[in-house]
């Protein structure tokens, strides 16, 4: 007869490696997670808009920079804030578990992040006005305020892209593991509902094409999250991305303040170009980090007892 083979053991907190295993670790009742779901969406969407209301009060001007600041810093850093107080009181377990495996900064992760995505979105831009070059129109710049808003909207951007992570890539993807180990599942769902208060922000564009680029989005920040084990790589690439529309390149369709350098006429903006651009700089995206990654030896496995 054959020796039995040992079974891997289940994750306790002293064995955690991957952001998801906290997922069923605590208070793990579904219903907690239903009840712990309606409590993030509520606080990053209700919430967010009432403290842009408060910025509305401490800042009177009403010019781009002003509006930017409202609309990512105060309309996000109560959520950012309270989010991760949900999973401690609800779940009974570290408040920084919805973002990452053990309390450590993981900068680089982070920068692995935020650079692949500056860089792919830096060579499209390239490419896009070396093929069309009417299409970029330098829209000037007073440097003077330009500049102390690269720093004032990195910050601004870390606090809103950090919310929506904790919320789509940390808490909904934590509770789809709790629910199954199928990793399309949990790449799908929360790409899904990511994708719902983005509608609208591309002007001209309705129905299922207005919600897919930002699906599209979903899937890549998710897969960033599942392979780095942690929300550090897809937070840097979140961050990245909106930060380099609002001050590098930016597209006059898209219906967000912006003061970018640099903005195309929004050609490229049809429904099926949209879809086409973002599957390719997401893939970019993707295997770039992927590289990055594998060089540097930061994949972060599901371990195989959690996967089920």
């Amino acid at each position: 007869m054959e020796p039995s083979q040992k079974q891997p053991e289940p994750a306790t907190k002293s064995r955690v490696t991957h952001y998801l295993q906290w997922s069923r670790l605590g208070k793990t009742g579904i219903l907690r997670y239903m009840v712990g779901t309606i409590l993030v969406l509520t606080i990053s969407l209700f919430f967010g808009q009432v403290f842009s209301a408060v910025g509305n009060i401490l800042i009177h001007a009403q010019t781009p920079a002003a509006t930017i600041i409202k609309a990512n810093f105060f309309g996000f850093v109560f959520s950012f804030l309270l989010i991760p107080v949900v999973a401690q009181i609800l779940h009974r377990r570290p408040w920084w578990s919805i973002a990452m495996p053990f309390k450590r900064v993981n900068l680089r992760h982070f920068f692995i992040g935020l650079s692949v995505v500056l860089i792919v979105q830096a060579t499209l831009s390239l490419v896009s006005y070396v093929m069309n070059p009417q299409n970029f129109q330098y829209s000037g710049a007073d440097w003077s305020s330009w500049l102390p808003m690269l720093f004032i909207s990195f910050v601004a951007f870390f606090v809103q892209a950090g919310t929506e992570e904790m919320v789509y890539r940390g808490y909904l993807t934590q509770f789809a593991h709790r629910m199954t180990g199928n990793r399309l599942v949990i790449l799908l769902i929360p790409a899904i509902v990511f994708s719902a208060p983005h509608y609208g922000n591309i002007s001209d564009v309705s129905g299922i094409l207005a919600l897919l680029p930002y699906f599209i989005l979903g899937l890549m920040l998710g897969w960033l999250a599942f392979r780095s084990g942690s929300l550090w790589m897809p937070l840097g690439a979140h961050l990245a991305n909106n930060w380099f529309v609002t001050m590098f390149v930016g597209n006059s369709k898209e219906n967000l303040q912006k003061i970018s350098l640099f903005m195309t006429s929004g050609q490229e903006f049809q429904p099926a170009q949209l879809t086409l651009s973002l599957i390719i700089f997401s893939i970019l995206v993707i295997l770039l980090a992927e590289f990055f990654m594998h060089r540097s030896k930061q994949v972060v496995p599901l371990p195989p007892q959690d996967r089920d």
